[in-house]
């Protein structure tokens, strides 16, 4: 089904990127890594250029370099 909504057709055209922070759980020998996102979930990611116990960004998909490790916490309103 197509949109006459013109902004919603032009979003559509443009790259859906994502980019997010986990903790590596394990370095495989083929280039990829194992991660722990915030929310405990396991995600396979490419790039093995973060060690073991640290943070890594992820972009798209692929680990963009090592992220600082900042204490995390949520907040009930």
């Amino acid at each position: 089904m197509t949109t006459v909504n013109k902004f919603l057709r032009f979003r559509r055209l443009l790259p859906q990127r994502t980019r997010y922070t986990i903790t590596i759980a394990a370095v495989n020998s083929d280039g990829t890594s194992i991660g722990t996102t915030r929310d405990g979930g396991k995600v396979r990611v490419l790039g093995d250029s973060v060690a073991v116990g640290t943070k890594a960004w992820v972009d798209d998909g692929r680990i963009v370099g090592e992220a600082p490790d900042l204490p995390e916490y949520s907040e009930l309103i």
